[in-house]
């Protein structure tokens, strides 16, 4: 059984999975964006993104989905407005 101490030592499945979903974010629309606003979250079971005034929650999975089927940085904003 984990307890509160050995999860901060070991990270969360949902830490890792915020981890993912900024990465992907910066690799994929870093280069031609500004990113500086940028902020990736882990909740309890969802993952908060949030960039100035857009916000978006879902899980990896689906945030994951929407980076790769966006075509560009505001494209995924519209896409994540779906779920």
């Amino acid at each position: 059984m984990a307890t509160e101490k050995t999860d901060k030592i070991r990270g969360r499945d949902i830490d890792f999975a915020a981890a993912a979903v900024k990465k992907a974010l910066v690799e994929k629309f870093g280069r031609d964006n500004e990113l500086a606003d940028l902020s990736v979250e882990a909740g309890e079971t969802t993952i908060s993104v949030r960039d100035g005034k857009q916000n978006a929650e879902g899980t990896r999975d689906n945030l994951l989905a929407g980076i790769r089927a966006a075509g560009s940085y505001s494209d995924v904003w519209r896409l994540w407005g779906r779920y």
